[in-house]
């Protein structure tokens, strides 16, 4: 096995030089000169830089110039993508840290245009006020979506942001497991008690806690992270791949899961 992949991101991301000019000839033939101005840098550097491309044939001399052959134009590809990812996981890091045991199984592909929502220092509610404003854009405008939603943490204020919706008549599923539905039974039991009393929730115990919290509407995800039960950070996503995976962890949570009934709180107290 050759590391040369290794070796061609390493060459590109050593200067900014090399993939802007390599960028400029993917887009047509140029000369030289025009690549001094583009890249603005000395003729010495462009001359350098074009024998090492057409070295690694990523580049070749034509009538008029210069051009990008197309394994030139693909490591060009695989070097942006590169450099998207990495982007994407040094902007979702405040997530991804938080989400360890599953963010190992996220493709960043999938979280490229994701948004994210995360505490700031005179508001640490910001992500659950966002999370609140978010949800309305789960259903989109003159059709009635369903929501299903998995969390690790079951707090009186994440029932409260939900509790318009379902009381609205919007179908509304949470998946918990079995310390959550304790605790927030404990806690908080005449909001738990509201909203099993509204007819567009339902509540479902799972033996296995999810491990981070997923809402799921009809085109859109949302997922949140936890710190000692605190939430740190929420995501929004139109990608489809990544609701693909979150309703594939929602159907495993929600499969053999038993609803939670005013008796089943009856038992707990």
């Amino acid at each position: 096995m050759t590391d040369e992949p290794a070796r061609a991101l390493r060459y590109l991301s050593g200067s900014t030089v090399r993939p802007t000019i390599l960028e400029r000839l993917v887009g047509g033939t140029a000369q030289p000169a025009e690549l001094v101005s583009v890249a603005d840098v000395s003729r010495t550097t462009v001359h350098r830089t074009l024998s090492e491309l057409v070295k690694r044939d990523w580049v070749r001399r034509v009538d008029g110039g210069y051009e990008a052959t197309a394994i030139g134009e693909l490591a060009l590809q695989t070097y942006e993508r590169a450099q998207n990812r990495l982007q994407t996981l040094e902007r979702l890091e405040p997530f991804c840290a938080h989400a360890e045991d599953t963010a190992a199984e996220l493709d960043l592909e999938w979280l490229c245009g994701a948004r994210l929502a995360t505490p700031t220092e005179t508001n640490p509610q910001y992500p659950l006020e966002w999370y609140s404003d978010r949800l309305a854009a789960l259903e989109p405008a003159g059709k009635r979506t369903r929501l299903r939603v998995a969390t690790p943490v079951l707090t009186r204020q994440l029932l409260a942001v939900h509790e318009p919706i379902a009381d609205a008549g919007t179908p509304t599923e949470f998946v918990v497991g079995e310390a959550a539905l304790q605790a927030v039974a404990k806690q908080s039991p005449d909001q738990l008690h509201a909203s099993l009393e509204c007819d567009a929730f339902e509540l479902y115990v799972a033996s296995e806690s999810p491990s981070l919290g997923m809402t799921l509407g009809e085109e859109r995800t949302l997922l949140r992270a936890y710190d000692n039960s605190h939430l740190v950070a929420v995501l929004e996503s139109a990608n489809g791949r990544l609701r693909e995976w979150t309703a594939d962890r929602y159907s495993r949570l929600r499969d053999g899961a038993r609803q939670v009934t005013g008796e089943t709180l009856r038992s707990l107290s």
